[in-house]
C-alpha cells in the first residue's frame, strides 16, 4: 500500500489536498478531496488512471467551498457534519450570486450528513468527522485505510479552535491516539478572546445606552455572535435583543438556533422596520456596500445616535467615521487557535508525519524541522509520498538525525504495553456534539471582564433593595444628577439587571419626549466607564459612592448636590436629562442650547481629549514602544489608549481586587540565548571591544537598536489623568499598593494590558 497526498492549491489559499490511497490489487486509485477553496482543478490533479473516491468538507466558509462545483466529479460524495449539511444549501445559493459557483445543485444532489465512521471504498477506506471549534458546523476528519495486514491512519484538523463555536465542542487533541499523518491547519491568530469580549462589550453597551446598533458581519460569524449574545443574556442576566438579517437569519433558523431575545427576519421590504433603539441588528456582508447590510446601513447613516460595529475576516477595508454620522468601530475577528496551540497539538497527537495547510511562502518556513515528526512545510506542487510497504518515508531534505530520532520514537511508543483500553480509544472518534446551552467562557469569552466592561453585578433582591426613582431639575447641570441604587454591604458598586421593563421599570425619555424602555439602566461611577471612554449615552448618569476608610467617597460638592436630590420608593421611573455633557473637574457646563444637545459619544470624546492639557510620564522605553504599537493597531490615540488603561487599572483597585498582583514579577525575566560555546565567546569579546560591561548588556543594546529602540526616550504623552490625580495618589499610598509615583501607576497599568 502507498500513502500519498498533494497540495490542491498552493497557491491561493493552500487549505485543500488530495490524499491518494494505491493499493496493489486496484486498478484505478481512489483519491480523497479535503475542501475544495479557490483555484481547485481536479481535472489536473486528478491522472487517467485515479478517481475520486470522496470529498471531505469541513466546513462552510468560502475558502473551503469556493471550487466545490468544479472539483466535484467521478459522481463522489461530499461528506460533511450534519450542522454544515444543514446550511450548505443557503451558502450555496449565496455563493452562487457572489462569487462564481456555477452549478450548486449538482454538489446538493450528493452531500451527505455523517456523524461516524463512513465506508467509502468498501470498508477497507473510512472517513469521520471529528469536533474542531472554529465555527458552527465546523469538523475535521479521521480517514483510516488497510491493505491486508497494513494499516494507516490520518487526522485532518481543517480550521479549529479549542474554544467551543456556537455551541458546538472544540477540538481537544488527548482524544486522538494512532495517528501516522496529522495534515494541521496553521492558521493562527492570537488575542481572539480579548477581541470576542470587546465586540459583545461593544455591542452591549451601545444598544444598552439606547442607540440602533448595526453589527455588519459574514454569515457564519454573524451567526456565532448572535448565539454569544443569546448566551449573554442567559448566563448573565443582561437584556441583550437582537435581529438577524437577511442570510444570518437562515442561517441561524438552520442551525435551529432559539434564544428568546434573537429574532429572524430572512427577508425584508424596509429596513427601519430591522432597526430598533436599544437593539443589536446583524445583518451582511461584514463590510456594509451591498446586499442586508448595505440597505440597514443606508437607513442610518445620518443618524447621528445610531451604532456602525463591523465585524472584519481581516481582508476588506472598513468604513470609518467620514461616512457615517453616529459611532464607528471596526474588529478583526478570525477564530482560529495561537502558535503556541500547535505546538501542544503536535507534541499530543505525537504524529510521524506532520504536513503543514493553510500556509504559503515565508510563513510556511518557520515549521520545517520545529517538531519531533517528519514535517511537510513546503506547499509545493506535486505528489509527496508518506508511506509504502510498511514504511513511512521521510521528506527528502530530512537529515540522518530527523530520522533517527522520530524512527526511536516510533519504536518506543510500540514497544509500550497499551492494553484493550487504549486500542478501543484509538479507533472510536469523538463525538460531534452540540451542548444544550452555550458557555461564555468556552466560547472564550472574558466572562469577568465583560461583567466590569457592562457593570453587571450580583442581581438585587427586591425586598431588600426597592426600587428608587430620582427627581431632577431639568434646568441642574449633568454632575448633580445622581440615581439611588442598591449598594454592596462592602460598599461595592453593584448594578440591577434583569430581562423586561416589568422587572426593572426604567425609562428613559428620547428627543421627542417619548418614552423608551432601557433593559439594563447604566448606574455607574464616571471611573467604570467603558475602557475606550464611550458612555454610550448622551448623559452622564453616576452612582452614589460611600466612603469607607477613605477608600471610597466623593466630593463636597457632590455630597451637597446628593442632598438636593429627592429620592422616593414608591415608583421605579427614571428622569435623565438630555444635556450633552462637555466638562473637565475644573470647569463644566452644560449646553441648553436645543440644536447643540446631541453629539455622538465619539464627538464628545475626540473634543474633550483636544481640550485636555497633555502631559508626560517617564516609563520604561520597550513599554511606551509596546503602547504604542499597541494604540495604532487599535486605530486610537496613544493618549486616549492610556487613559483607557489606567482608568481600568484604577477601578479594578477600587472594586479592592488589586490589579498589581496579576503584574507583579512582569518585569523580573531574563532574555535566554541558546548559543553554542564559540558565539558566546565571540560575543563575549566582541563586547569588550566595544565596551561594554558585560555580553548581556551588549546583546541587548544591540537588539534594542536593530529593533528600532530608543533607550534614552522614556516620555509618554497622557491625558485626562489629570482628573484622576487624587485616585492615583490615594492608590500609591496604600500600604499593600507597591507603587510610589504616578509614573509607576501608569506604567504598571500599561505591564497588565500589554504583557
Amino acid at each position: 500500500m502507498e500513502i500519498s497526498y498533494e497540495h490542491a492549491n498552493p497557491e491561493a489559499g493552500n487549505e485543500s489536498f488530495l490524499l491518494r490511497i494505491n493499493r496493489e490489487h486496484e486498478r484505478q486509485t481512489p483519491c480523497i478531496l479535503i475542501d475544495a477553496g479557490g483555484g481547485v482543478d481536479t481535472s489536473e490533479l486528478l491522472a487517467d488512471d485515479e478517481y475520486l473516491a470522496a470529498i471531505l468538507l469541513t466546513h462552510a466558509h468560502l475558502d473551503h467551498y469556493q471550487s466545490l462545483d468544479d472539483a466535484h466529479r467521478d459522481g463522489a460524495p461530499v461528506f460533511t457534519s450534519p450542522g454544515t449539511a444543514a446550511i450548505i444549501k443557503d451558502v450555496l445559493e449565496e455563493g452562487t450570486r457572489h462569487y462564481s459557483i456555477s452549478d450548486p445543485e449538482a454538489v446538493l444532489d450528493r452531500v451527505e450528513p455523517i456523524d461516524g465512521w463512513q465506508d467509502v471504498v468498501g470498508d477497507d477506506i473510512s472517513v469521520a468527522p471529528v469536533p474542531a471549534g472554529h465555527t458552527p458546523g465546523a469538523c475535521g476528519f479521521l480517514i483510516r485505510t488497510r491493505d491486508g495486514e497494513e494499516s494507516f491512519r490520518a487526522l485532518a484538523t481543517g480550521d479549529f479552535t479549542q474554544r467551543d463555536a456556537g455551541g458546538h465542542v472544540g477540538f481537544d487533541p488527548d482524544q486522538f491516539l494512532e495517528v501516522d499523518a496529522l495534515f494541521l491547519t496553521a492558521a493562527t491568530t492570537e488575542g481572539v478572546s480579548d477581541t470576542i469580549t470587546d465586540i459583545v462589550e461593544t455591542l452591549a453597551s451601545r444598544a444598552n445606552a439606547g442607540s440602533k446598533t448595526l453589527c455588519t458581519a459574514s454569515g457564519l460569524t454573524g451567526t456565532h455572535l448572535a448565539t454569544i449574545l443569546g448566551a449573554t443574556e442567559h448566563e448573565l442576566e443582561y437584556s441583550i435583543p437582537v435581529v438577524l438579517v437577511g442570510q444570518i437569519a437562515k442561517l441561524y433558523d438552520a442551525l435551529e438556533y432559539e434564544y428568546p431575545n434573537v429574532e429572524t427576519v430572512p427577508e425584508f421590504a424596509n429596513p427601519h422596520e430591522c432597526l430598533e433603539a436599544g437593539t443589536v441588528t446583524i445583518a451582511g456582508p461584514e463590510v456594509p456596500n451591498e446586499g442586508s447590510s448595505g440597505r440597514l446601513f443606508d437607513a442610518i447613516s445620518d443618524d447621528g445616535n445610531a451604532t456602525l460595529v463591523q465585524v472584519q475576516g481581516g481582508t476588506t477595508t472598513a468604513k470609518d467615521a467620514g461616512e457615517f454620522a453616529g459611532t464607528v468601530s471596526s474588529f478583526t475577528f478570525s477564530n482560529h487557535p495561537t502558535e503556541a496551540v500547535l505546538d501542544q497539538i503536535v507534541e499530543t497527537i505525537a504524529p510521524t508525519h506532520v504536513i503543514v495547510t493553510h500556509q504559503r511562502g515565508r510563513s510556511l518556513e518557520r515549521y520545517k524541522d520545529k517538531w519531533n515528526s517528519y514535517t511537510w512545510a513546503t506547499g509545493s506542487s506535486g505528489s509527496e509520498q508518506l508511506y509504502r510497504d510498511g514504511t513511512f518515508c521521510p521528506p527528502y531534505w530530512t537529515g540522518d538525525a530527523t530520522k533517527r530520532r522520530v524512527r526511536n520514537r516510533d519504536t518506543q511508543q510500540s514497544t509500550i504495553d497499551v492494553g484493550d483500553g487504549v486500542l478501543e480509544a484509538a479507533a472510536s472518534v469523538p463525538e460531534l456534539k452540540q451542548r444544550d446551552s452555550i458557555d461564555l467562557e468556552r466560547e472564550g469569552v472574558d466572562v469577568d471582564r465583560l461583567r466590569d466592561g457592562l457593570h453587571i453585578g450580583p442581581l438585587v433582591e427586591a425586598e431588600e433593595s426597592p426600587k428608587a426613582v430620582v427627581e431632577t431639575d431639568r434646568s441642574a447641570s449633568p454632575q448633580d444628577t445622581r440615581v439611588a441604587s442598591a449598594l454592596a454591604t462592602d460598599g461595592g458598586l453593584y448594578r440591577t439587571v434583569g430581562n423586561s421593563l416589568a422587572e426593572n421599570e426604567y425609562v428613559i425619555p428620547d428627543s421627542d419626549g417619548v418614552v423608551e424602555e432601557i433593559a439594563n439602566p447604566s448606574v455607574v461611577d464616571v471611573l467604570l466607564d467603558s475602557a475606550d471612554g464611550n458612555t454610550g449615552t448622551d448623559t452622564d448618569v453616576t452612582e452614589p459612592t460611600s466612603k469607607t476608610d477613605g477608600e471610597r467617597g466623593s466630593s463636597s460638592e457632590e455630597k451637597e448636590s446628593s442632598t438636593e436630590t429627592e429620592i422616593t420608593t414608591e415608583t421605579s421611573e427614571v428622569s435623565y436629562t438630555e444635556e450633552t455633557v462637555s466638562e473637565t473637574n475644573e470647569e463644566r457646563t452644560t449646553d441648553t442650547d436645543p440644536d447643540m444637545s446631541k453629539t455622538t459619544t465619539e464627538e464628545t470624546v475626540a473634543d474633550t481629549i483636544e481640550k485636555k492639557p497633555t502631559e508626560t510620564v517617564q516609563i520604561d522605553p520597550a513599554i511606551r514602544a509596546l503602547a504604542e504599537q499597541q494604540a495604532s493597531d487599535e486605530e486610537e490615540s496613544t493618549v486616549s489608549f492610556v487613559e483607557s488603561t489606567v482608568k481600568t487599572y484604577l477601578a479594578d483597585t477600587l472594586r479592592g481586587q488589586e490589579p498589581w498582583i496579576e503584574t507583579s514579577g512582569v518585569t523580573d525575566r531574563q532574555l535566554t540565548i541558546d548559543a553554542d560555546p564559540a558565539l558566546e565567546q565571540l560575543i563575549a569579546a566582541t563586547a569588550t571591544v566595544n565596551g561594554e560591561e558585560d555580553a548581556d548588556s551588549f546583546v541587548v543594546k544591540t537588539l534594542c537598536e536593530a529593533i528600532g529602540l530608543d533607550v534614552d526616550e522614556r516620555e509618554l504623552p497622557i491625558g485626562g489623568l489629570e482628573e484622576m490625580n487624587e485616585l492615583v495618589v490615594a492608590t500609591t499610598e496604600n500600604e499593600a499598593c507597591p507603587h510610589e509615583t504616578r509614573n509607576e501607576v501608569v506604567q504598571a497599568a500599561l505591564e497588565r494590558r500589554l504583557l
